[in-house]
């Protein structure tokens, strides 16, 4: 996403003789701007480590390696590291992943078995952010500091675009009383596109304007063009029997994660496209370990932005499913832009057809699918952005008998500049709206 899922990568390889490598034992200690990790093993490490960014990870793998222990008994109360995941790469590699709160840099080494010591296999994690001075402390207790930009107005905009489907010369489903799924899905994306540029910190862009033919690939190459941080391709369902209804959601299968990633490394106009970094230089080995962990992270992402979405569409509409589904829909196939394929209702169902064909209907659409992707982007955001600045400040969520001047006075904040920071022009809140408090000087 780069913006989108932007990947930092700092390789460290070491070769060693073959053979099972067992982890006996984890460790994580706390040095002077950073963590260091150890690993034990009774046989020598043969290893690769990289950091990956947005979200920031440490990724280590291991040949022919497994774990003797619980990663998740492994403390760390207090580190760069937030959670440890462990999987098995290749039936038989071992991958760990370790989740960090900020971006680091990575040294790694190994000390080799001596005198009844293990083989270590050693790595150094240092805070790239700027650590504020701190005197009468002790450099084990110094822990970084963001350094948050008190101006917001020179953030960039979080970029939706939005994929209207069908049009021209195909028109898509077509219901009993002939409302065509391309006109009807078209005007909902106007609608959300209104929505969403309304919000002075998000913009939108639609892959066609009006009602003629764009190519499932062209959709993916505009939205890579606009450095999308979110991809939302808008559809109307059809089955043979009428009484089939509701709305759904989509994000992309694992399965067709996997025939994209063959055609992105077979693809050499693909190599310098990953998130902004180039991977020409790079063997097809290493590309497709990086467009392994993006397209991954890039599902669970499309997975979390469905389940958004889903509760907004269910306070106007039945839901056909109550889950994100999952399928090979190609114009969901980028690999670092978090993409979900919503299907507004069947159009073959005669009470969803006028439903979908009434604008007043639409627009409420557009507005459920904007407050489910506003949603994510609060808890989600982009980096870089007003979304990702405001993370990291106070927030709070309006429960039922909340009022705006209540709120001022438990944060000791003028309600005008409650008012201000959250873009709210009444003096109306929704239960379980996400409130930003401002502190001094942001506003």
């Amino acid at each position: 996403m780069n913006k989108r899922l932007f990947v930092f990568i700092s390789f460290v390889f070491l070769f060693s003789q073959a053979g099972s490598t067992v982890i006996n034992q984890m460790r994580i200690g706390r040095q002077a701007n950073g963590n260091r990790i150890v690993l034990e093993s009774k046989t020598p490490f043969k290893y690769k480590v990289f950091t990956i960014r947005y979200p920031d990870r440490l990724v280590v793998d291991i040949d022919d390696g497994s774990l003797a222990f619980d990663v998740k008994r492994v403390q760390i109360k207090g580190s760069l590291i937030t959670k440890i995941r462990s999987g098995v790469r290749q039936k038989k590699d071992l991958r760990l992943v370790f989740d960090l709160a900020q971006a680091v840099k990575s040294k790694a080494h190994v000390l080799a078995a001596y005198q009844g010591n293990p083989n270590r296999l050693v790595i150094d994690l240092s805070s790239k952010r700027q650590v504020r001075k701190q005197f009468s402390v002790s450099p084990q207790s110094l822990q970084p500091t963001v350094v948050v930009p008190r101006k917001i107005a020179k953030l960039r905009k979080t970029m939706i675009v939005i994929d209207p489907g069908h049009g021209g010369k195909d028109p898509g489903a077509m219901g009993p009383r002939g409302t065509r799924e391309k006109i009807v899905v078209l005007k909902i994306a106007k609608y959300l596109k209104q929505y969403i540029d309304k919000d002075p910190n998000m913009a939108a862009r639609l892959t066609r304007r009006g009602d003629y033919y764009v190519g499932l690939r062209r959709r993916l190459k505009l939205a890579r063009k606009q450095n999308s941080d979110v991809f939302v391709a808008i559809h109307a369902d059809a089955f043979i029997h009428a009484r089939s209804n509701g709305a759904s959601v989509y994000a992309l299968s694992q399965r067709g994660a996997t025939s994209e990633a063959a055609r992105w490394i077979a693809n050499r106009e693909n190599n310098s496209e990953l998130g902004g970094v180039d991977l020409s230089d790079k063997s097809q080995l290493l590309r497709s370990v990086l467009l392994d962990l993006s397209q991954t992270a890039t599902i669970g992402a499309s997975l979390q932005l469905g389940s958004y979405i889903l509760p907004k569409l269910s306070n106007i509409a039945r839901l056909h499913s109550r889950r994100v589904e999952q399928a090979r829909f190609v114009v969901l196939k980028s690999p670092d832009i978090p993409s979900v394929l919503i299907e507004t209702g069947f159009i073959s169902n005669p009470k969803e057809e006028r439903n979908l064909g009434s604008s007043r209907y639409q627009k409420k659409m557009a507005n459920a699918i904007y407050r489910g992707i506003k949603n994510y982007l609060v808890a989600h955001p982009p980096n870089g952005t007003w979304f990702a600045i405001n993370k990291r400040r106070r927030s709070y969520t309006v429960a039922r008998g909340d009022n705006l001047s209540g709120i001022a006075n438990k944060f000791q904040v003028s309600q005008s500049d409650l008012k201000k920071f959250n873009h709210i022009r009444g003096n109306q809140l929704a239960v379980g709206q996400v409130l930003h408090i401002p502190r001094r000087g942001d506003v």
